[in-house]
């Protein structure tokens, strides 16, 4: 049993390393050897099929449904039809993220007080993760924290 499961993890790295999108995917901080495969699986190589972050933070159901009809106020819910595989992956992905991102761990802690749930504040990671992610996948480019940050920085309202 062990050692089918690590013949088939040797034959999945071999196969993660032949992709040519295989660099963007194992530079993400916590990604590892299988979630950085996985992630590469639900995005695959296809560059159409997300057109915006949006498109791809709603497939993995990262982002809320909000509601609003006629006279009814806006209401925020929990997106239920979305590929729930892929909200698995790239959730655990931010979990392990707060490990190996500093911005990520202080992203999560500024999100936490105002969440229900702990797993809400990992799905708010996770959603600005997918986001970050559709854009080193359509820039075909490896992530950097320096240039994160200084983007975060830019981008920041006074």
């Amino acid at each position: 049993m062990v050692s089918e499961r690590d013949a088939a993890q040797r034959v999945l790295t071999q196969v993660f390393e032949q992709h040519p999108d295989a660099h963007i995917y194992a530079s993400l901080p916590g990604a590892g050897r299988l979630l950085a495969p996985a992630l590469l699986a639900k995005f695959r190589d296809h560059r159409a099929r997300f057109p915006t972050p949006a498109v791809a933070q709603a497939v993995a159901g990262t982002c809320p449904v909000t509601i609003s009809s006629g006279k009814r106020k806006k209401r925020i819910q929990f997106r239920r039809a979305c590929d729930r595989e892929f909200r698995h992956i790239i959730t655990q992905f931010a979990r392990c993220s707060v490990n190996e991102a500093p911005w990520a761990a202080a992203y999560f802690h500024t999100v936490l007080p105002r969440c229900d749930k702990t797993t809400q504040a990992y799905r708010r990671l996770a959603n600005r993760w997918c986001a970050i992610i559709w854009r080193l996948w359509t820039d075909r480019v490896e992530y950097d924290e320096a240039v994160h940050l200084r983007n975060r920085l830019t981008k920041r309202r006074p």
